[in-house]
């Protein structure tokens, strides 16, 4: 159960850095984007390492 939501976890992570990625190349027109899409991937990875750590 623990791996399947880190694998998820995970994928949230790596689609949000893609999505980073093209606003990045347009950071005045996607500037509200590229903030909404910081703030959730660091939600996203705070998530991941709170989880993988050992109970």
């Amino acid at each position: 159960m623990r791996t399947k939501e880190l694998k998820a976890i995970k994928k949230k992570i790596e689609e949000l850095r893609e999505h980073i990625n093209r606003y990045i190349e347009y950071p005045d027109i996607f500037e509200e984007e590229l903030l909404t899409t910081s703030r959730q991937l660091d939600k996203y990875i705070n998530e991941y390492m709170r989880r993988s750590m050992p109970s």
